[in-house]
């Protein structure tokens, strides 16, 4: 069955002009931004060169922003520690994944099915690429599922702490944990911004292109990252 896919390039247009972004209210979240998935020379499940290179550039840009416009930076990634990878959740308890590896297929077409990496506490693949951090950012390490709200302390950290109203997404996967966290942020009732230049998916371009038209279309604004530092 085809289904013919809707233009709303007019309702997102209209609703991104209603955006009033107030940077004085604003955090900027990335979601998995690790070598694991941006580094070859380490990770296991890296998304596509060409789009490794646009995601780093993006977020050079973006981040460097932020931390100029004062507004805070906050990485929320996967390190798993011994116990969790003794008790085999190193696919954030995803039966999905798991199957799909136990029956030889692998999920990324550009990419052979093989054992993903642990991103255990220590591990080149479980850190966030050196040039994408300064010292006054917040490092959320706990995330144990595509959700980076659950089961970490990023819920404490932006109700009780920096209680901003909008939240800049970036990271990788935009189909799974871009997805998961941009839609649990807009269920606490933030305002999610994800950067489309800023996120991408090693299942490819079409998952990446997906996820940000249906969020754009029912949960969080998708912007272009010079269309969102216009607004600084």
């Amino acid at each position: 069955m085809q289904i013919e896919v809707a233009d709303r390039g007019e309702f997102k247009a209209r609703m991104n002009d209603a955006l009033a972004f107030d940077r004085r209210r604003a955090v900027v979240l990335t979601v998995d931004l690790q070598r694991e998935y941006l580094d070859p020379s380490v990770g296991q499940s890296v998304v596509e060169p060409d789009e490794a290179a646009r995601v780093l550039e993006a977020n050079a840009r973006l981040l460097d922003a932020c931390r100029a416009a004062d507004i805070r930076v906050v990485h929320a990634y996967v390190v798993r520690p011994p116990h969790d990878l003794e008790a085999g959740i190193q696919d954030g308890g995803l039966a999905y994944t798991r199957a799909a590896r136990e029956a030889g297929v692998s999920q990324a077409p550009h990419l052979p099915p093989r054992s993903r990496s642990d991103r255990a506490a220590g591990s080149p693949e479980s850190e966030v690429p050196a040039h994408l951090v300064a010292e006054s950012d917040i490092h959320v390490t706990s995330k144990k599922s595509l959700d980076g709200f659950a089961h970490t302390e990023l819920d404490f950290l932006f109700s009780r702490v920096l209680r901003p109203r909008f939240v800049i997404v970036t990271g990788i996967n935009t189909d799974t944990c871009v997805y998961a966290t941009t839609f649990s942020a807009a269920n606490r009732g933030y305002w999610p911004i994800v950067v489309r230049d800023c996120v991408a998916s090693m299942r490819g371009r079409d998952s990446h292109e997906m996820a940000l038209e249906l969020m754009s279309r029912s949960i969080a604004w998708v912007l272009g990252l010079d269309e969102l530092l216009r607004r600084f």
